[in-house]
């Protein structure tokens, strides 16, 4: 296969980093492994992007191995790789992590590489899967999903809890938290809840990640971020200036939306950057987590006790078809959410007993047990449905949604699935946004993307990625790039539900050996940081320096391991302790 210079130099920097010889990487390279496998090209890939089936004769599962230790063969583990077109930084990532595994620390890795709806459910609900990395999605309240993704209690396929990871004192950690509510009290009980995790490795960040916000600045000015969806945000779209009299957002996404249902989408931002401009929620954040009635649904709110909150509610407002929003509406979309157990609204749903009209605009929501941050958590999370559009809907999260009716600062306006989705602005707002149109096309190629974007055919970028590409581009004169540290990151998950993966020591091992300077760096040409602790300094105080400090050191992995009893083969295949 003739391979571009583009690909020629992306292998030859995965080889160099992963032999030790790129700038940065140097600390990594202790003593070589020589582990299983590693066929395919000349890094230790093939020419699709993917692994080779490291089965060779030197390979970590093979029956003769020539142990020299006594210890008990690893099987193949499988790292799910996003194509190289749909985010190549990340999938260079994924190779040269693989690669460090297998050639390092003498594992034997297999590349799969999958259409990211594919990845993505392989992952998050099959549990088909030995390592994974994305993008990771946090919320403006981090143990909410926390106690989603690393709860015992949610293990089964499709739960939340993909890892398979289970820790019965952590769950009572992330339950006395999301209990409490007092600020101080529960601030005291992240950081313990964050030592717990970094200890045990279940989930950890490769690279904490900017929030980005890059656009046409002839054309859009005042971008603001707010913490949980970056520049995406409800507060970012109606804060933001239009200028040199342009009135149309036009931004794009890398895939299609497959979904216009509000309560059955499966939470990737695709979608939420759509719902959260579409429907109205009790409350918004501004750009410091912090409530702003003047932009809410609710004008005001109290916490009546430990498990009541009551919130005021505009009796001026009205539905995109015109009908009038009412308390009754609130109260619906709570109970409505709660009695047909909506799945992707769980985390929320599990602290709700259920919500009453108390007057025409008060509305009173009960608790099924404490819940602390409740407006970080729930009231800034749960859509506000039309009840006469949805009332007589039976399971809600199965529906199909044509042409969906909401309540936010823009409405729908057209869906061409596979290539456009556009809305228009909602003049009746509380909020009104500044652009009288905005839409997404859905476009692959990042080239394309930044070629629209400097001629003014695009004027904003939705997607956020950190590639070649941007850093080619950051300093043209009508370009503007806004970055701010995000909640979010690269995760790193191991699915300790296969043969290994559940052993600590092992985990600690593999997030030890992972490059995250040279990927930072190298791949990410120095955008984020480098990634250490699950919850992110964007945090403020809820976030610790005060967690185990893992070495970017092959060197300080293999004598961790060595330590616990593992031992190598004379081919360099790692093996368990008998």
């Amino acid at each position: 296969m003739v391979r571009s210079e583009a690909d020629m130099k992306r292998r030859d920097f995965l080889k160099a980093t992963t032999a030790g010889g790129t700038v940065g990487i140097t600390a990594l390279a202790g003593c070589s492994g020589g582990g299983g496998g590693g066929g395919g090209g000349d890094d230790g890939s093939g020419d699709d992007g993917s692994s080779g089936d490291g089965s060779g004769d030197d390979g970590g599962s093979g029956d003769d191995d020539g142990s020299s230790g006594g210890g008990s063969n690893l099987p193949t583990y499988t790292y799910v790789n996003n194509a190289q077109s749909y985010n190549p930084p990340r999938h260079d990532a994924i190779n040269l992590i693989a690669s460090q595994f297998d050639e390092e620390l003498g594992l034997d890795i297999e590349v799969d590489v999958l259409e990211w709806g594919t990845l993505f459910s392989r992952v998050s609900e099959e549990y088909d899967y030995s390592f994974a990395t994305w993008h990771t999605f946090f919320v403006t309240e981090p143990v909410t999903e926390l106690n989603n993704l690393l709860n015992s209690g949610n293990t089964d396929p499709g739960q939340g809890n993909y890892s398979g990871y289970e820790n019965e004192d952590l769950d009572g950690m992330m339950a006395d938290y999301l209990g409490e509510p007092d600020d101080d009290t529960r601030i005291d009980l992240a950081h313990d809840i964050q030592r717990t995790v970094v200890d045990d490795v279940p989930m950890m960040p490769i690279t904490h990640m900017p929030m980005l916000g890059v656009y046409n600045n002839n054309q859009v000015d005042n971008l603001e971020a707010d913490l949980a969806n970056g520049f995406n945000s409800y507060w970012t779209m109606v804060n933001l200036e239009m200028q040199g009299g342009e009135t149309v957002l036009k931004g794009y996404w890398p895939e299609t939306l497959s979904t216009m249902n509000v309560l059955g989408h499966n939470g990737e931002n695709k979608h939420v950057y759509q719902f959260n401009m579409m429907y109205d929620y009790l409350v918004q954040l501004d750009n410091n987590a912090e409530v702003a009635t003047d932009v809410s649904l609710a004008t005001d709110f109290e916490r009546v006790d430990e498990t009541t909150m009551e919130y005021t509610i505009r009796t001026d407002h009205s539905w995109h078809d015109g009908e009038d929003v009412t308390a009754e509406d609130v109260a619906f979309s709570y109970n409505y959410i709660v009695d047909n157990e909506v799945p992707y609204y769980s985390p929320q749903t599990r602290f709700l007993e259920g919500a009453e009209v108390v007057d025409e605009e008060t509305v009173r929501i009960n608790m099924s047990e404490t819940y602390g941050p409740f407006n970080l958590g729930i009231a800034s999370i749960i859509p506000i449905i039309p009840e006469h559009k949805w009332a007589d809907r039976d399971n809600p999260s199965q529906q199909n949604i044509e042409e969906p009716v909401g309540s936010g600062p823009m409405m729908f306006d057209y869906w061409e699935q596979g290539s456009e989705f556009g809305m228009t602005r909602f003049d009746d707002h509380f909020a009104p946004v500044d652009f009288e149109r905005r839409f997404w096309r859905v476009i692959p190629e990042a080239s394309t993307v930044w070629s629209n974007l400097l001629s003014g055919d695009l004027n904003y970028e939705p997607f956020g990625r950190l590639d070649r590409q941007l850093n080619e581009n950051q300093d043209e004169d009508n370009i503007s790039v806004n970055s701010e540290l995000a909640p979010t990151f690269w995760h790193f998950t191991a699915n300790e539900r296969e043969e290994g993966l559940d052993d600590p020591v092992l985990r600690r091992a593999l997030y030890e050996s992972i490059p995250r300077t040279p990927i930072v760096d190298q791949i990410l040409f120095g955008f984020p940081e480098k990634g250490f602790n699950i919850m992110s300094p964007a945090f403020g105080p809820l976030h610790t320096e005060d967690v185990t400090e893992y070495e970017e050191s092959v060197e300080a992995a293999r004598s961790r391991l060595e330590e616990a009893g593992y031992s190598y083969t004379d081919a360099g295949a790692l093996q368990a302790p008998e």
